[in-house]
Parts: C-alpha cells; sequence; structure tokens
C-alpha cells in the first residue's frame, strides 16, 4: 500500500510513553527499508520540570507543532534557542541536546521528529 494515512485521534492526539520524569517520546512510524536505511517518525512532548539531556546516536529533525510557556533547546557548545511552533531542528549523529520547558502546571512543547533510527530506539 504507497500511502498509510491515520486519522488524528490515533496518532497526533496520543500522548506518547514517558522516557523521563518530564519528557514523553513515541514512535508511530517505520519505513519498510532495511534496518540500516529505516526513518522512525513520531512525537516527543516537554513538560515544566527536570530537564532531558540526550545524545542523539542517529540524526534527526523535529518540527515544533505547539508550545505553552518557554520551549528552551541547547546543545554541548551552548548555542540555545527558545522555541516556537513551527521552528525546524537538526540533531546530527553525537550530538547531546537539552530540552526543556518552562512556565506553570499548562505548560508544554509538543513535538513531530524524523530519525534514521530503528522502530522504539532511543
Amino acid at each position: 500500500m504507497p500511502l498509510l494515512h491515520k486519522p488524528k485521534a490515533e496518532a497526533y492526539e496520543v500522548l506518547p510513553p514517558k522516557i523521563s520524569p518530564n519528557s514523553f517520546l513515541g514512535d508511530f512510524h517505520t519505513t519498510d527499508a532495511p534496518e540500516s536505511e529505516q526513518m522512525t517518525s513520531g512525537f516527543f512532548k516537554v513538560i515544566p520540570g527536570e530537564p532531558l539531556v540526550y545524545k542523539y546516536p542517529y540524526d534527526e529533525v523535529k518540527i515544533v507543532l505547539e508550545v505553552e510557556g518557554e520551549f528552551k533547546v541547547s546543545d554541548e557548545e551552548g548555542t540555545t534557542v527558545s522555541c516556537k511552533p513551527g521552528d525546524f531542528l537538526y540533531f546530527k549523529k553525537g550530538t547531546t541536546v537539552t530540552f526543556e520547558v518552562i512556565g506553570d502546571e499548562k505548560a508544554y512543547s509538543y513535538n513531530f521528529y524524523v530519525g534514521r533510527k530503528k522502530f522504539n530506539e532511543l
């Protein structure tokens, strides 16, 4: 089947599994390419609290979809950006990144990602 469609209620509106006290990540779809060439997409949510520090074992892009409060992303060289909806982020394999949401209990950041990784690989 060349076209795969999932309604919003089956993807976008589903809370991804928790990967840290304040971060949620859920792979949604993986290409059927050979394992070394697979690309996986999904959703990533961050809420206020302890920042998530993550070293990427693969290349990944993120599109920021929603932000309530402030969503800060920084790398190991000290580059820090305050992300807004529609922003594009690229993380090269080996990059260490810190994700943080600042705000009240309603604050969050919701993002779509595509990475060169296997399904459910962290």
